[in-house]
This record gives structure tokens, C-alpha cells and sequence, in this order.
């Protein structure tokens, strides 16, 4: 009897993500092609997240406690395919990457997900423009803050604010950037 070898194994991170005071409220789940990457090298971002969904979920949520929540990255293709409703939704958060363009038609899926009970995340956000109505339907609006000044940051944040939208910083690298995000 010959087996199929053409079996692929995956790797899936689980980045924490720790509220204001350093309790961890989820984790990101990152599609990884090898145990010891550090980055994802991602050509096919449908395939990653298939994968994730497929195999990785089951893995990452082995010893996790029920009141964390599952972030997964969803492009837009995916998204339009309904493959977020294979997810729990009491447990994980749709993330929409920063590269989906806020299409009627993804709009209206999105929509279609937030009527059935999803928690939807903004991926990525650094303030650019055209994105307003995935600012509207997200639940969590993640602020990557990398690259922005202190006054970068405080002006997103302000201009965040009025949307009642949870923030989420992410590419928090040092202590300053830290104490700013968890201040604001």
C-alpha cells in the first residue's frame, strides 16, 4: 500500500496579546512554514489562513484558557468565501488585513458576519485614509504604531477615540511606546 507523502506539516505561532496591565487577553494566531521561523513568508495568503483554520486552531487552542480569544488573519477572498464561519465565534476574532479594500461586497460580508455574533479586528491601522467603513463595522481597531511618532500616535488615537472602537497597539517594542499606548 503506498502512502501519500505529499503532506505539507505546518507551524503555527501564538503571539500574545496582553491588555493595560500585562494580563493576557488572547493570542494571534501566525501561519509559520518552519518551527524555528521568526516570520511568516507568505505567497499565498488563502493557503496560510486555510491552514491556520484547518489544522492550527485545534493545535493553539490545546492549553489555552477559554476566556482568551483567537485572533486570525482573514484576507479578502477568504473572507467573501464565508470562511470565517467555520471559526467559534465566541472564541475567535476576524481579523481583516490591512491589504483588503473595503469593497461593497466586502462590506456586506462583513456585515453579514458582525449580524451572526462575530468579533471583527482592523489589522495594521496607521491612519490611512479609505478605510472608514472596516472602521465602522470593527469591533478592535489595531493600531500599528512601529513606525509613528508620540505625536503620530496621539493624533490616531484622538481622531480613534470617537469611534468608541476598542484600540489594540500593536509592534509595541520598548517600555516608552508601551507606557504612551497603555496612557492613551
Amino acid at each position: 500500500m503506498e502512502f501519500d507523502d505529499s503532506s505539507v506539516p505546518i507551524f503555527v505561532a501564538r503571539q500574545p496579546i496582553f491588555d493595560e496591565y500585562q494580563t493576557v487577553w488572547g493570542y494571534e494566531l501566525l501561519f509559520r512554514q518552519a518551527q524555528d521561523a521568526a516570520t511568516a513568508n507568505v505567497t499565498d495568503e488563502d493557503a496560510a489562513t486555510s491552514m491556520v483554520i484547518a489544522d492550527g486552531l485545534t493545535l493553539a487552542l490545546h492549553g489555552m484558557s477559554q476566556d482568551h480569544k483567537v485572533l486570525i488573519n482573514f484576507p479578502g477572498r477568504l473572507i467573501l468565501k464565508d470562511a470565517p464561519l467555520a471559526l467559534p465565534k465566541d472564541r475567535c476574532v476576524v481579523e481583516i488585513l490591512e491589504t483588503v479594500e473595503p469593497s461593497p461586497e466586502i462590506v456586506a460580508s462583513l456585515t453579514k458576519l458582525k449580524e451572526l455574533g462575530y468579533t471583527l479586528a482592523l489589522d495594521d491601522f496607521v491612519g490611512q485614509s479609505g478605510f472608514e467603513p472596516l472602521i465602522e463595522l470593527a469591533d478592535i481597531i489595531k493600531v500599528e504604531v512601529l513606525d509613528l511618532t508620540r505625536h503620530e500616535i496621539f493624533e490616531l488615537r484622538n481622531r480613534l477615540a470617537l469611534s468608541g472602537k476598542r484600540l489594540l497597539a500593536e509592534k509595541v517594542e520598548d517600555k516608552e511606546t508601551f507606557e504612551l499606548t497603555k496612557s492613551l
